[in-house]
């Protein structure tokens, strides 16, 4: 017998906290029999079995890291090759230009109407036969709102069903556009960006000339999308050493929109190198508190926000000891792999019609894995994405290795330092405590 690599552990009163990010198992003990068992190793004592059954203690036998890895090509070997969800940027311009974009230096075209009937005639081959999911990524997508146009009403004339969502920064989602946006496009959620307020978001979008007093507008297309019955999700991105404009924004949100059913509200650390902005999977030991964890409890004070955004909206949970869906929305209950891109049917399409495994590398061709025109072609880039391989070594030792499953594969490769690492990394056990939290209110 010997303890589990996932197992996490902290000090409450005078009682120890234990947490296994496989398992989920949660348990608090005394310090005296903490020590026995795992710090002296004594496997005789009586609670020994009761700690195994939960998973903090395993058989000697038992490689931990290589079940993850079954795990993860398990999934990839069982993914159907037809298409349930697709992103779709249809322009990578944008009339924005955010300072910390990953797509900077990659904004360019328009598809084609010539590109789009190739697009669509893909997707009427490998689309699953049931519900087709799309989401309108850019750059900005509105810019050629023609063209959504487009491809709608030919999916429809082709019988494909389908719904929408739209990743906007929300200048151009006027009422008329939000209109269409549901009876053409099919649109059930809007995500939009606010950095900041007032000069300060036009400082950090720095829109194009010729669009003015960009922020009052897009609060105006906010409130006319939620009027229509849009849900609209608000991202906050931040800086985690400027986390008083995150406090803020969110303040600004909450005071003039209130609380409504269709809008949700999010912070998110903005991605980047580490010379741009510091990447939220530091200690910041500097702070009282880890800024994320901060803003969280801020969210979850004004019932905005519960935990991570992916999480958001789910009722429940599909995990068999999360029925309250708590786990998921503290994002740190354990998931099969560590990116959407690990799975074969998983693809965004640029403006020229080219295939990527991940839309974060939009606009990159040497992460081109084919064409509409031509299909899917498993190539280098194509087995990048596709290849379970752990993105560190240290990965191998991670007690949160359950949960990122190796983390983001192509952080890793844009940027120098960690950022492929999970953002609950760092903060992992004030998670687990909220995670305490939330169980205690249930009872």
């Amino acid at each position: 017998m010997k303890k589990s690599i996932f197992n996490i552990s902290q000090q409450i009163g005078d009682k120890i906290l234990l947490y296994n990010t496989f398992t989920t198992s949660m348990v608090e003990m005394s310090k005296e029999l903490y020590e026995s068992v795992f710090v002296q190793d004594d496997f005789s004592i009586s609670e020994t079995s009761s700690l195994y059954s939960m998973g903090f203690l395993i058989d000697d036998s038992c490689d931990e890291v290589l079940a993850m890895e079954n795990l993860r090509n398990e999934v990839v070997k069982n993914s159907s090759d037809k298409i349930a969800n697709i992103i779709i940027a249809p322009t990578l311009e944008c009339n924005a230009h955010c300072f910390y974009c990953f797509e900077n230096g990659h904004r360019k075209g328009r598809m084609s109407l010539e590109t789009a009937d190739a697009l669509i005639e893909f997707l009427e081959k490998k689309w699953n036969g049931e519900k087709l999911g799309i989401t309108w990524f850019g750059g900005e997508p509105l810019l050629v709102s023609e063209v959504i146009d487009y491809i709608s009403r030919n999916l429809e004339k082709r019988n494909i069903v389908y719904t929408s969502k739209i990743t906007t920064n929300g200048s151009l989602f006027s009422k008329d556009m939000a209109r269409k946006a549901i009876d053409l496009w099919h649109v059930e959620k809007v995500q939009i960006t606010i950095d900041a307020i007032g000069d300060e978001y036009d400082r950090i979008k720095r829109y194009d000339k010729k669009y003015t007093n960009v922020f009052s507008k897009i609060m105006k297309n906010i409130e006319d999308a939620i009027e229509l019955g849009i849900n609209v999700k608000i991202r906050i991105n931040f800086d985690p050493e400027k986390q008083n404009e995150a406090f803020n924004t969110m303040n600004y949100l909450i005071e003039r929109f209130n609380k409504n059913d269709h809008l949700k509200i999010y912070f998110a650390p903005i991605d980047a190198d580490n010379e741009i902005v510091k990447n939220i999977s530091n200690d910041f030991n500097e702070y009282k508190e880890h800024p994320y964890i901060s803003l969280i409890k801020f969210g979850r004070k004004n019932h905005l926000y519960r935990g991570f955004p992916d999480m958001e909206d789910d009722e429940g949970s599909d995990h068999d000891h999360d029925v309250h869906g708590l786990l998921k929305k503290l994002k740190i209950y354990p998931s099969p792999i560590n990116c959407y891109a690990v799975c074969p049917n998983v693809f965004s399409i640029d403006p020229n019609g080219d295939i990527y495994k991940c839309h974060r590398a939009l606009g990159r061709k040497e992460y081109v894995s084919g064409n509409v025109k031509d299909g899917v072609e498993k190539n280098k880039a194509y087995n990048f994405f596709c290849d379970t391989t752990l993105t560190y070594d240290e990965c191998k030792v991670c007690p949160i290795l359950p949960i990122c499953q190796g983390g983001c594969k192509i952080n890793a490769k844009f940027y120098s330092g960690k950022e492929a690492c999970a953002t609950s990394k760092a903060i992992i056990k004030d998670l687990i405590l909220l995670y305490r939290e939330d169980l205690s209110k249930l009872m």
